[in-house]
């Protein structure tokens, strides 16, 4: 009896040791099932953020090609192409023509009526101060008429690399006169601005002044 105690107590360890022989196997196993639906999550958000980043360049040139300005109470938004001038590149809508004055003075105006205007001055930082010519254009504006500071701070915000700006606007009756002075990279800028307030297309001109870069 006592041997038959024996065997079967013997028996019953072996199977315990093989039974947790055999769960220890099952845990030893490695679970990939984790890893590759990690590594399926990355190449998903790897993709997205490809894709993503294309968007935005595509946005970006886009807007590039695009201003948004506001007219009579209206927000409109236009084409532009890049013309190039000796010292400088500018995105001008359609319906406006850029025409050489003089060397570093150049017109732009509306074909439709070129009494809406924009004088555009640029130089080299070495060839001018920009405390100067804001001085010069404060005078040129004072012998218009009386004039007034006039805020453009919300189109610079769109040009992070001016570093300086200012402007002044007087009017006349029907006319309107803002004088621009700013910094952007190595050029100095001043723009003249004529406008009349039927056609109130100053903000247009603005804009498009405020995209001069540098060649």
């Amino acid at each position: 009896m006592k041997k038959l105690q024996l065997l079967f107590t013997s028996l019953l360890l072996i199977l315990l040791l093989a039974a947790c022989g055999t769960a220890e196997d099952q845990n030893a196993e490695p679970d990939n099932t984790d890893q590759e639906t990690e590594e399926e999550t990355n190449n998903i958000e790897d993709e997205s953020a490809k894709e993503n980043g294309t968007q935005q360049e595509e946005n970006a040139n886009q807007n590039e090609n695009q201003i948004q300005y506001t007219s009579n109470n209206e927000t409109r938004t236009a084409e532009t192409a890049n013309v190039e001038e000796d010292l400088y590149t500018i995105q001008i809508m359609e319906g406006y023509e850029l025409t050489k004055e003089e060397p570093g003075k150049e017109l732009l105006f509306l074909q439709d009526n070129d009494a809406i205007n924009m004088r555009i001055e640029v130089m080299p930082k070495e060839e001018a101060d920009y405390d100067n010519l804001v001085k010069n254009t404060q005078e040129m504006m004072a012998a218009i008429s009386d004039y007034e500071p006039f805020d453009i701070s919300e189109a610079v915000k769109s040009h992070p690399e001016i570093s300086n700006s200012i402007a002044y606007i007087a009017t006349i009756e029907n006319d309107e006169v803002v004088g621009i002075v700013y910094e952007k990279g190595n050029l100095l800028v001043r723009l003249t601005v004529y406008d009349q307030k039927d056609y109130d297309l100053k903000d247009a001109l603005i804009k498009m002044g405020l995209t001069i870069k540098e060649k």
